[in-house]
């Protein structure tokens, strides 16, 4: 058990100075519901930074009773000011806010954003964890408090991690990350201290800053990010990686938008991949069916599933962010707001979602933590002992075929040394673990990250990264 200690590392922010879905599905930012539903500007007593707290700062272990604080009074997704500009404007209001939501914040915007929350605010630390193809930063934002704890006790620690944007041309969600951390640095609710000096929010705003600027789905190579969370050919999804890497989020929201329908206002899904742990994944389809489900009509928001029918975009693919955070032993959320609706409805569901998931993780928090922990343990063994089988294709709504399932499962894959190379973003970024055998590389199916392992390297993957040798036989996996 680690302690979790309470204190902020003294690393100044420094901003740098930086001067698809599909065509059809170009999100734009339109007043439609702006009168309806809209989220209007913070009060402007969120620049008041708060000093008069205090906080026991000692020392707490690794993911402990996280409920023990009592529920905040979690932040509405709008404020109580109206549409209209206050007498005095925070510096830490984005440009969408500014311009009550008819246009969305730019690049440059963003960066004197996020400088602003961090003047203001004792409880954030942001630095850059990446850039993207153009060299733009990509930044990681750690919420906490008193202070954000040091990074080695945010990955021994319970945390959240929240990404918007990664297609660039579905903005709401990055409108509402913003917002939402914000809210959480600033807003002087008396119970939202103690919560934040219990677990961490991890919030990477902009997955994808070329194609915000550009409002492209895609990044500047043409790169879907969220099909690149297992190839890891593109800056942004290896930074993506390397934050849950060095993080270790027990829970990941992906927000995202949709341009064919006006209904409903959002649209949910778990990791369908049948190769999570099988507990975190119910307690992912319980975040969706039980809570969000329940509370977000509540709020006035209408939600169903994401792409009800099987297959598709709403499957199994391991190479979208929603399923690849479940096979990296984290409970996932899929959140996809309608781009035909107004932005700042949009933008609202989306932080009254983020606000919601705050929920599900501190009342569920032990079980949470449960699954989370036991789950590498429990997909190693699996695959020492070779007790279930792999998965291919197939998820939890839609079976595989025979010839999709590796049964029994190999025990271990034989690589060359050329073809250990190309998988080199995988083995530092997956934590995958190689050992030499006569001249060449084992990748051996006992480890906790053999949830990745033939997806990478099994000729019958959808796209392996190179073809290992499955060693399967008895004789080849040292049975008796």
């Amino acid at each position: 058990m680690h302690p979790l200690m309470l204190g902020r590392a003294s690393s100044p922010f420094a901003i740098p100075a930086i001067q698809e879905k599909e065509p059809d599905k170009l999100m734009t930012s339109r007043p439609d519901d702006a009168e309806v539903r809209a989220c209007p500007r913070p009060s402007a007593s969120l620049s008041r930074r708060r000093t008069e707290w205090s906080a026991e700062t000692g020392p707490r272990s690794r993911r402990s009773s996280l409920l023990a604080i009592g529920l905040l009074p979690i932040l509405g997704a709008c404020s109580d000011q109206g549409l209209g500009p206050p007498e005095e404007v925070s510096p830490a209001v984005t440009g969408f806010e500014e311009r009550s939501g008819l246009g969305f914040t730019t690049h440059s915007e963003e960066l004197a954003f996020l400088a602003a929350v961090d003047a203001e605010s004792d409880r954030v630390r942001i630095t850059e964890v990446g850039t993207s193809v153009r060299g733009r930063p990509i930044h990681l934002v750690r919420l906490g408090y008193p202070q954000p704890a040091p990074d080695d006790q945010i990955a021994a620690g319970p945390s959240l991690l929240v990404v918007g944007a990664q297609h660039g041309n579905e903005p709401a969600g990055r409108e509402a990350a913003l917002q939402f951390l914000r809210d959480l640095a600033l807003d002087e609710a008396s119970l939202l201290p103690d919560a934040l000096s219990t677990a961490t929010v991890l919030v990477i705003p902009t997955a994808n800053p070329d194609g915000r600027v550009a409002n492209t789905r895609r990044n500047a190579d043409n790169v879907d990010i969220n099909r690149d969370h297992l190839a890891l050919v593109s800056p942004e999804a290896r930074a993506i990686a390397q934050v849950i890497r060095d993080f270790r989020p027990d829970l990941v929201v992906d927000a995202h938008e949709r341009g064919e329908a006006t209904t409903p206002d959002l649209q949910l899904l778990w990791p369908r991949n049948l190769n999570v742990y099988g507990p975190v994944r119910d307690l992912s389809r319980a975040l969706v069916e039980d809570h969000l489900f329940d509370q977000l009509p509540l709020a006035g928001y209408s939600v169903e599933l994401y792409s009800a029918a099987p297959g598709g975009a709403g499957g199994e693919d391991e190479r979208m962010l929603r399923n690849a955070a479940g096979l990296r032993h984290a409970v996932g959320l899929l959140v996809e707001s309608s781009s035909q609706l107004g932005a700042p409805l949009r933008a609202a569901a989306h932080q009254e979602t983020m606000n919601s998931v705050l929920k599900f993780f501190w009342n569920r928090s032990s079980e949470i933590v449960t699954a989370v922990t036991a789950a590498p343990g429990a997909k190693e063994a699996s695959g020492r002992d070779r007790s279930e089988p792999f998965y291919l294709f197939g998820a939890d709504d839609n079976a595989p075929t025979p010839d999709q399932i590796l049964d029994p499962s190999p025990c271990a894959y034989a690589l060359s040394t050329e073809q250990v190379t190309t998988l080199e973003s995988q083995i530092r970024l997956l934590e995958l673990q190689t050992e030499t055998d006569g001249s060449g590389v084992l990748v051996r199916m006992d480890q906790p990250m053999m949830t990745v392992v033939p997806f990478l390297v099994d000729a019958g993957a959808r796209e392996p990264r190179v073809t290992g040798v499955a060693r399967v036989s008895a004789v080849e996996c040292g049975a008796p």
